[in-house]
Order: structure tokens, then C-alpha cells, then sequence
């Protein structure tokens, strides 16, 4: 990414004439803008179908005569909250939906996209730790980290924001001239967005393991606590290919960040190693052994040797015990041993090759696409759901559809009925 200028689209960049749209008043500076957006509507379509398909099982859960009235109640509330919860998520989205080209949403059966409902909650629980009742643990992390910050730093960059509630504090606290917050994950930055300019956030909360039943689903309306001071940023993009020149901050902040950043942690350092200047800082907290392979899940004597060989050096390495996520309203409590640490760049880290979230005839688009065991496998996967779906009629039981599939297929119909009833037992029933 090389200079960027504004354009009546967005940003342009003036080496590869790239346009970056602003989604509201957030930029996308990711590599690919389009394939951003596109993956994340497709995340959107299935996290409401998810939500509203929950909603409708929990009010056929709660015409059961043998649920006590007060469970009945509760399963209610659950259900009206997911309805409202998709409702305000699609609110939120609208600047990212905005002139999209909307298909109809497209089932994919296996991968990384079946997770699709979780990735656009992805953090959802942090948006109301700082919005709403987590001051204390919030001040605790921005004491931790602003010690380790110099008085008034130039450029600043927070990778792994969350819903940003920390990135404003510290803004205010240490007093950076430019403060940029990156994060792929479009949901909390939009919240962020709203809030830190002034606007109420209206969001159902689902307190993780309520003890009353006035707290198993709240409607929360979360505004800013004091008026952000000028030069704080919000912008959807990769910190692991940041839209940074090299050399060009002074600060990187990292919060919860190394443990769920793609790539290993030599990558990691080496992308931060890139945009820091001559002596600038990498100020960390945070775990680092979070959803990710047992060969990166290093211990903090490995992490610090990592770092060292990517050009730092230790200004301060200490482990601190946080409170994380450590609601009011929940009768279970967490907490985490963070690494904390400042280490200043004393040189250029090794040139190491940075992952690519996708593959290459994803990336190109005119690259050919491979045939893959996974491939193969999908494939068969949607040949039998087809055809399946296509012999059930309203009249036909499992024994007719295999009949029809065997003959078909020249198989005995008799070794069809199991996989069918498995099938079949996968799918909802409402």
C-alpha cells in the first residue's frame, strides 16, 4: 500500500491506484476492500439466520406443558433478545451494506466459514465490558500499559482494540498525537465508531452465566463517558499487513493480540519491527496461549527469546494477573496471567514471509482453482444434500427416499437408510 489520496470513492492509493472505501466514517484498508466486505456480509447473512432460527427453538421449547411458567418466561426473553440482537447487529452493519451487490446467502456445509455466526460475534462480550460495567478492569489494563508509554508519543497504533474502550483512554491519558486502531473484525469497531463520536449504541447483552433472572438477557444503551479528544482513528485492516509506511510510528500497542494474531510470533514481531522507527516501542499485554497450535503456544521464556531475535530489545518483561471479562452479573469469574512487556526496535528484524489469510486463486481471481481432497469431499457432501432434498416431498419417508436414491444410484436401498436418518437427525426440526 503506498500513498493514499482521497478519491471520490475513498482513498486511492497513488502506486497501485487501489480505492479503499470509508464503510460510514471507518476506512478499509485491507488488501483486498471488496473480498472484505463480501466475506463479512456472507458472516452477517449467517449469524441472523443462525439467531432467529435459536429464537424460534426456544419459543417451541417454551410451549412444552411440563416447562414451569417461570422457565417459560426466560425462554421468551431469550428468544425476543436474539430477535432484537439480530435487529441492532443489522443496524450496525449498514454502512458496510450500503450498495452492496446482496445474493441469496450460500450454504457451505464444512470449513472455516461454518463458523461464520461465531466470527461476527467475535468479541461481543468485550463490547460491553467497555461500554458499560467494566471501569475498574478497564482502568487497571490502561494503568498497566501507560506506564510503559512515553509522555505524549507521536504516532500511536493499537492492534487488537476490541470495541476500542482502552485505545480512548489511553488516547486521552498519554496524550498521542495520532492514535490508529486496526482491527479486521467489523462489528466492535462499529460500535466504537458510534459511541467515541457522540451517538448512543443500543445492544441486547447475554451475560455470560446469570444467577438472577433479571440478568439472563439485557437491553443495554451505551454512550461515551467524556468527549474524546482529536486525534484517535478507527480503521478495518490487517495488523499483520498494516497500512503503515516502514519506520512511520512511534508506539504499537498490542492488547490480547499476539495469542489470536494470525501467523507465528516471529511473524508477528517482524510486522511490528517494520513500522516502528528507530527506537520506537512495542508496548504489550496480554495472554499467549489462546486458540492456536501447540507448536505457537509458547511459553513467555520462548516469547521473549522471539522477540529478541526480531530486533528488540527489553525495556520492561513482567507477568501481571488481570481480571478479564469480569462482569457484575455472572457467577463465574476470570482471570489471566498477561505478559507485559516494552521492548524497544534496535534494528530490522529478519525479512520473514507474512501469511496470507487466503489462497492464491482466492486472491487472484484469474489463478485456476486446484481440486483438493477438501474440494472433493464438499463436493460429494453437495451432491447427496441435493439430492436428498430433492426427493422430500411432505409425503416421502426414509425408506422411499432411499428406495429412490438406490435405484438411482444402483445402490441397496437398505445401505442408504442410516446415512439418510443421520442426515437428517443434523437438521432443524422447526
Amino acid at each position: 500500500m503506498g500513498v493514499l489520496a482521497p478519491a471520490e470513492e475513498g482513498l486511492r492509493c497513488q502506486r497501485c491506484t487501489t480505492v479503499y472505501p470509508f464503510f460510514g466514517r471507518i476506512p478499509c484498508l485491507v488488501d483486498d476492500p471488496g473480498l472484505w466486505r463480501a466475506l463479512w456480509l456472507s458472516r452477517l447473512e449467517s449469524y441472523s439466520s443462525s439467531a432467529e432460527q435459536r429464537a424460534g427453538d426456544l419459543r417451541n421449547e417454551a410451549q412444552n406443558v411440563r416447562v414451569l411458567p417461570r422457565t417459560r418466561e426466560r425462554l421468551l426473553r431469550l428468544a425476543t433478545g436474539f430477535e432484537g440482537q439480530v435487529e441492532a447487529i443489522d443496524q450496525l452493519f449498514e454502512p458496510v451494506q450500503a450498495g452492496a451487490d446482496l445474493l441469496p446467502a450460500l450454504a457451505i456445509p464444512s470449513g472455516p466459514e461454518s463458523e461464520a455466526p461465531i466470527a461476527v460475534l467475535e468479541s461481543y462480550e468485550n463490547i460491553f465490558r467497555d461500554w458499560v460495567w467494566g471501569q475498574d478492569e478497564c482502568d487497571l489494563v490502561v494503568s498497566l500499559l501507560s506506564a510503559l508509554v512515553p509522555e505524549e508519543p507521536g504516532r500511536v497504533a493499537v492492534y487488537g482494540p476490541g470495541a476500542a474502550r482502552v485505545t480512548a483512554d489511553l488516547h486521552q491519558r498519554c496524550r498521542a498525537r495520532v492514535t490508529v486502531a486496526l482491527d479486521v473484525n467489523p462489528l466492535p469497531l462499529l460500535v466504537a465508531d458510534k459511541i467515541m463520536s457522540g451517538e448512543a449504541v443500543k445492544l441486547v447483552e447475554f451475560p455470560i452465566d446469570p444467577v438472577a433472572e433479571n440478568d439472563v438477557v439485557l437491553t443495554r444503551t451505551m454512550t461515551r463517558p467524556y468527549e474524546i479528544r482529536e486525534g484517535v482513528a478507527l480503521a478495518f485492516a490487517d495488523p499483520m499487513r498494516p497500512p503503515f509506511a516502514p519506520g512511520s510510528l512511534d508506539v504499537v500497542l498490542t492488547t490480547w493480540f499476539i495469542d489470536s494474531a494470525r501467523g507465528d510470533l516471529s511473524q508477528t514481531a517482524a510486522a511490528i519491527n517494520r513500522v516502528l522507527r528507530p527506537g520506537g516501542l512495542w508496548v504489550n499485554l496480554g495472554p499467549l496461549r489462546f486458540h492456536t497450535l501447540v507448536s505457537r503456544a509458547h511459553t513467555f521464556e520462548e516469547a521473549l527469546d522471539i522477540i529478541r531475535q526480531s530486533s528488540f530489545e527489553f525495556v520492561v518483561s513482567d507477568r501481571q494477573r488481570v481480571p478479564y471479562l469480569d462482569s457484575p452479573l455472572s457467577g463465574s469469574h476470570r482471570s489471566e496471567t498477561a505478559l507485559r512487556f516494552s521492548a524497544r526496535k534496535t534494528g530490522e528484524a529478519a525479512p520473514v514471509e507474512m501469511p496470507d489469510p487466503f489462497p492464491p486463486w482466492v486472491t487472484n481471481p484469474t489463478t485456476p482453482i486446484p481440486i483438493t481432497p477438501g474440494l472433493i469431499a464438499l463436493g460429494r457432501t453437495s451432491m447427496f444434500t441435493t439430492a436428498v432434498l430433492s426427493m422430500i416431498d411432505g409425503t416421502r419417508s426414509v425408506i422411499d427416499v432411499a428406495k429412490a436414491l438406490g435405484a438411482a444410484w444402483h445402490i441397496e436401498p437398505a445401505r442408504l437408510e442410516n446415512e439418510l436418518r443421520a442426515f437428517l437427525a443434523k437438521l432443524p426440526t422447526g
